[in-house]
Order: structure tokens, then C-alpha cells, then sequence
């Protein structure tokens, strides 16, 4: 075959029980797509022929980016022919027989694509009726798939469910059974419900890498899925993703999800679950480290207010010192110089003797603790100083903080000079039988004081990191004790999901946990106590009830759909 119609055939890229499918270019438009074309012993049957068309038409009018679009239908020859998109990926089924068990993230993609575009063809009146893997194409990304066939399906009613399971065994069925719904099996009408079960056959097989009923013949597949439960899901999957599955494979349509809508919703609350457990899961740390982080976090805040409340009071309280030293050495200096400042002050200005008094400042500026000494008369003019450059300047009153004014009239002042250094500036009137005659202004620095606060700074931080280390030891310490009864409990819990019912908890506790153990302990005595009569009970013979194929008056097993 080269040609189809306008298309020019390049290759033959695959081939179905149905039809056989063709690379094609398009001249009119040039696009390379996919040309279906119906095979010869199917073109006999006018009938075939005819509903083949007509459902071909009604799935090209879907349109949904998880549906494999068609282009064109129509016949030529006698051979009815489909043009579609050509994909770039691979049939579901190749990729699963390769890759076997699929990861929990990658099944809710391909599920949630797959209910929305079965939510949307359903609103379109249009049943797929086969849905499985080889009609699942994953794209090249590895997660964004297309369906095929959609319409073609449509026929497996026009046949009936009978002539397709024994159409099986020569591979010419419309329908997959392994993948069909109880009611497309016994033949009864069906909805889009019916698609929905084959969609959790198909997640049931990505999950566990193998199919949900594995009969070797139509009349087992057929008995397998109208009255039996597939194994159930033993491997690491969600719980959430778990219930999804079971419900889609209910027995009765009813008891599934009510549309691809409904289903398309619980598979995206899924899979936002489970993204937001995974995203936890890698910032979780281990619990003793995380106990020990809290534990520290809050006890290193309590020691930061504490040591700053400290730190605080005791340099307020050494300050308070400084300026009590400080005030005695200004009021000595004033004291001595009141006399001078006094006569001084009664003489003319020409007659003026500041010299036994710049005489005292210079000795008594002599202590390295102070850093400036200054003695102004009663006009605010400095006569004698630390710094002789100063005399004769007009006298400045210190800018800074100011840090008290005692009783007896000394201001002292918190003050930082050009080189950095911080000093205590104290300024005192010099009065002399009660009338002011001078100023007395000495600076003091903060070299010792501060040198005081910052060992007793250094010596809390340290304490503080001392207490901080034990107590971080001491919870990793405290958490893993708190752990191993924990891990045991834990341990008891799995081994009795894995159906082990003889685990018993052997430790000997006094404490919370082992009222816990021996609750779990009663609890286990339980659970096998009632499990014994159920394991005492025959089991059901299979073989017996796989010999006749299955009919319209199969009915569902009591309890089995859930």
C-alpha cells in the first residue's frame, strides 16, 4: 500500500488485532501523521464496515489533550481508513513490560490525565470500552500520555461478550478481557463507569507489576473478574492511592466512583498529598535531633533574656560605681581649688594667680585613668588644665549622655572623644562661702569599666554555650530513650499488617509504655483468637468453578465487592 487516499504511506509503524497503522504524509497541508487502516478479513462485513465509520466520526469530535486527535475518516478502496495524530512516545504496555512496578508519584500523574479525559469524553456521550496499557500512549517526557482508539472500541458491544472471549484465543478481540468491567464480561449495558474499572485494573498493574486477574483463559479471566477481589496491594504505595484502586475495582458500578470527574478530584487530592508528604519527608530530620533542636532553640533564648538581663543590671551597677569614684575625685579637685578660685575671682584681672592651681592639675591629671582636667573661673575661662592649650579658651559643656546630677550638683556625662575612646565627664561648681567662683571639669575614662563588662560578658556567653551544649546532649539522649520503646511498638505493628499475629511486646516496663505494651499485647490475643476460626474454614476450590465459561447469570459473590 502507498497510497490512502491523499496520503502517501511511508512506513508501516504497527499493527492491531483490528487494523494496521501507517506513517503518512499529508502534501495538502504537509503534516506527517498516522493512517489506521481497517484490515481485509473486517472490510467483508458491510455492517462492521459501516460501524466502524460511524464510530470512528463520533471520537473524532473529541478533543482533549490526553486524546490522540483525529484528523480524518472515510474509505477508499473498500478499506475504511483513520487519520490521526502521529505521537511521539510508547504504547503503556511496552514501557510497564520494561520498567515493571511504577513509582506512586508517576501512577497519579498517569491517572489523572487518564480521568480527565475520560471525564470529558464521557460528557461527550462517547465510551471508550478498552481501556488498557497498549492503548496508553506515554509521551517521550515519560509522564504525559494519550489515549487511543477511541470509538473503536465501541463495536466490542455490537459483537457480543461472549463471541470476544472466545475470539481471544486467536488474538482478535475488540475488547481486552484481562482489562474488561463484570458488566462488559457478562454482557450487559454499560456507561462510562465500565471505563473507570479498567482504569483501576490498569493502575493496579503499574503498582504492583503485574495484572489484577491473571486467568490463561477467557472463561477464568471472565470468572475472576465478575466474582473475585485481585490480590490484594502488598507493596509500598500511599493508602489514599490504595482505596482509589480498590473502589474503581468494585464489583458493581455503582459502589465505583460515579465519573471520571469524581475520580479525576481524588486522584489530584492524592497526589497533592502525597507531594506535600515527600517534600516533609525531605526536610524531616531524625526525631532525637529534632527534639534537641527545640529543646535548644528554646532554652537559648531563655539564656539570651537571662545573660542580657544580667549583663545589664551589672553594668549599670559598675557604672554606678565609675561615677560614685569619679564624683569623689572631682569634688576633691574642687575643694582644693576654691581658695585659689575665690581670691582670684577678688582681684583685678592683671593680678590674677592661676599657677599654683594649673600647678595641682598637672599633678593630679598625672593618674592615666583620667584623661582630661579642666578648672574655669567664675566667666567660663579656662585657667588651668590638663591640656595647656586649653588655657585661655572659653570653657564647653560636655554633649553626650547625660548620666546623672547628684546631690551635690556634679553632672556627669557619658561622652565618646575623636579617637573612640568612651569617658565619664563630671563637671562640679567650685563655690567658696557660697557663691559660685569657678568650675571644676574632669574626664575619666571607661578603659577599665568596659574591660570589667566585657570579661563578664565573655564568662556568661561561655556558661550560656556550656549549658547549651549539655542540654542539647541531654535531649538526643532523652529523645532515643523516648525512641526505643517507639521502634518496638512499630515493629509489633508491621509484623501484624504482615499477618504475623504471634509477635508479642517481651519488654517489662513500669512506666506509660508498658501499660501500652501490654494493651497491644491484649489487643494481638484478640485479633488471633478471632483469626483462628477463619483460618479453620475450607477454602474455596477454584478449579471446580473455572471449567464453564461465563454467562449472563453469573452473579457477583456476596461481600466481594466492597
Amino acid at each position: 500500500m502507498k497510497v490512502v487516499g491523499r496520503y502517501q504511506i511511508q512506513a508501516r509503524i504497527g499493527q492491531g488485532a483490528m487494523a494496521n497503522v501507517y506513517r503518512a504524509y499529508d502534501p495538502s497541508i504537509n503534516r506527517v501523521l498516522a493512517i489506521k487502516v481497517l484490515k481485509r478479513e473486517y472490510c467483508r462485513n458491510p455492517e462492521f464496515t459501516m460501524r466502524f465509520l460511524r464510530e470512528a466520526r463520533a471520537a473524532g469530535a473529541l478533543s482533549h489533550p490526553n486524546i490522540v486527535t483525529i484528523y480524518d475518516v472515510g474509505e477508499i478502496e473498500g478499506f475504511p481508513y483513520i487519520a490521526m495524530e502521529l505521537l511521539d512516545g510508547e504504547p503503556l504496555d511496552k514501557v510497564a513490560q520494561r520498567q515493571g512496578q511504577f513509582a506512586s508519584t508517576d501512577i497519579l500523574t498517569v491517572g489523572c490525565q487518564l480521568a480527565d479525559a475520560l471525564r470529558y469524553a464521557h460528557g461527550q456521550g462517547v465510551v471508550h470500552r478498552d481501556i488498557k496499557p497498549s492503548n496508553i500512549m506515554l509521551g517521550k517526557d515519560g509522564r504525559s500520555v494519550k489515549i487511543l482508539d477511541f470509538g473503536i472500541a465501541r463495536l466490542a458491544d455490537a459483537e457480543g461478550a461472549a463471541e470476544q472471549l472466545s475470539m481471544t484465543q486467536v488474538g482478535q478481540v475488540l475488547g481486552t478481557p484481562r482489562y474488561m468491567s463484570p458488566e462488559q464480561a457478562l454482557g450487559r449495558p454499560l456507561d462510562g463507569r465500565s471505563d473507570l474499572f479498567s482504569v483501576g485494573a490498569l493502575l493496579y498493574e503499574l503498582i504492583m507489576g503485574k495484572p489484577a486477574f491473571t486467568g490463561a483463559s477467557a472463561a477464568t479471566l471472565a470468572l475472576q473478574i465478575t466474582q473475585l477481589d485481585p490480590p490484594p496491594i502488598d507493596v509500598d504505595c500511599p493508602r489514599g492511592l490504595k482505596f482509589i484502586v480498590n473502589k474503581l475495582l468494585a464489583k458493581r458500578s455503582e459502589q465505583r466512583f460515579v465519573s471520571g470527574a469524581a475520580l479525576h478530584m481524588a486522584l489530584q487530592r492524592e497526589r497533592a498529598a502525597l507531594e506535600a508528604a515527600q517534600g516533609a519527608d525531605r526536610r524531616r530530620l531524625a526525631f532525637p535531633i529534632r527534639a534537641a533542636l527545640v529543646v535548644s532553640a528554646v532554652t537559648a533564648l531563655a539564656l539570651l533574656i537571662g545573660i542580657g538581663a544580667v549583663l545589664d543590671t551589672q553594668y549599670r551597677a559598675m557604672e554606678r560605681v565609675a561615677v560614685t569614684s569619679g564624683s569623689s575625685i572631682v569634688s576633691f579637685v574642687a575643694a582644693n581649688a576654691a581658695l585659689p578660685a575665690a581670691e582670684n575671682a577678688m582681684l583685678p584681672a592683671d593680678q590674677r594667680d592661676w599657677l599654683p592651681v594649673q600647678a595641682f592639675i598637672s599633678t593630679a591629671s598625672a593618674d592615666p585613668n583620667v584623661s582630661q582636667m579642666i578648672v574655669a573661673d567664675h566667666d567660663g575661662v579656662i585657667r588651668a588644665a590638663s591640656d595647656p592649650r586649653l588655657v585661655g579658651a572659653h570653657y564647653m559643656e560636655p554633649q553626650g549622655r547625660r548620666v546623672t546630677r547628684d546631690a551635690s550638683g556634679i553632672a556627669v556625662t557619658s561622652v565618646r572623644a575623636a579617637d573612640g575612646t568612651r569617658s565619664f565627664r563630671f563637671a562640679h561648681n567650685i563655690e567658696y562661702a557660697g557663691q559660685r567662683v569657678g568650675l571644676v571639669d574632669i574626664s575619666v575614662r571607661k578603659t577599665e569599666l568596659q574591660a570589667a563588662a566585657m570579661l563578664t560578658r565573655l564568662s556568661l556567653i561561655g556558661l550560656g554555650l556550656m549549658i547549651l551544649a549539655l542540654v542539647a546532649v541531654l535531649s538526643v539522649l532523652a529523645a532515643r530513650y523516648v525512641m526505643q520503646p517507639v521502634r518496638a511498638l512499630r515493629t509489633g505493628l508491621q509484623d501484624a499488617a504482615d499477618g504475623n499475629l504471634d509477635f508479642r511486646m517481651s519488654q517489662r516496663r513500669s512506666d506509660e509504655f508498658g501499660d501500652l505494651f501490654d494493651g497491644f499485647n491484649a489487643l494481638m490475643d484478640t485479633v488471633a483468637a478471632r483469626a483462628a476460626p477463619a483460618a479453620a474454614a475450607p477454602a474455596l476450590n477454584l478449579d471446580a468453578t473455572m471449567i464453564a465459561p461465563p454467562s449472563n447469570d453469573i452473579a457477583p459473590a456476596k461481600g466481594v465487592a466492597a
